[in-house]
């Protein structure tokens, strides 16, 4: 009868650091795939909504009504739109539920049992990122109709500590990426959603 060798304690303690090891630098690749998908995405989103604003500023009228903010305003929402649903399933060409950087790093979110993600899930976890598109939605459309004591009153006690919370919620996200049981986020939490390898 052949003999089995059980490992020492040493050898199973290695065995384990080794494989911890591997797991943590997983992780790593990971989070850094994480944020390349996610600046690729952010170009991809920011790129053409900034070359369309930029001449509407100074090609359309401002007075009386500003119409340029009201553009702006516009196109805050529809990228903002975008964001939000950027990771829901859907099929457009070579990407399925993917957003343009998740498919250029081989990355994909689902739910914990592994399957595509809803539009709502995606809604919930892309929330936070999308915060300081809808904050500038929300800063343009305090300016389509310029009063000027109330859109300053407004600009400063609504519109700045709106953007402090954009930028601390985002901030927090970035630190729960580090923290975070499977690297989740916040806005995974939220929705139940993981980052998945492809």
């Amino acid at each position: 009868m052949a003999e089995i060798k059980l490992p020492t304690q040493a050898e199973a303690q290695q065995q384990m650091k080794k494989k911890l090891a591997e797991m943590d630098n997983f992780l790593q690749r990971l989070i850094f795939k994480r944020f390349i998908a996610t600046f690729i995405d952010m170009v991809m989103l920011s790129a053409p909504a900034i070359i369309i604003m930029l001449p509407a500023m100074f090609l359309l009228p401002q007075k009386p009504v500003n119409l340029a903010a009201l553009f702006n305003c516009v196109i805050f929402l529809i990228v903002a739109l975008a964001m939000l649903l950027k990771d829901s399933h859907y099929q457009i060409g070579p990407l399925d539920g993917q957003s343009m950087g998740k498919k250029a790093m081989n990355i994909r979110v689902t739910d914990l049992a592994g399957k595509p993600i809803t539009a709502m899930m995606s809604i919930r976890r892309n929330i936070i990122p999308a915060l300081p598109l809808l904050v500038s939605a929300v800063s343009a459309a305090l300016h389509i109709v310029q009063i000027p004591v109330i859109s300053k009153f407004l600009g400063i006690a609504v519109i700045l500590p709106l953007f402090l919370v954009a930028l601390v919620a985002n901030i927090y996200e970035l630190y729960k990426i580090h923290t975070g049981e499977q690297n989740r986020r916040w806005g995974d939490e939220l929705a139940g959603t993981v980052v998945r390898h492809d």
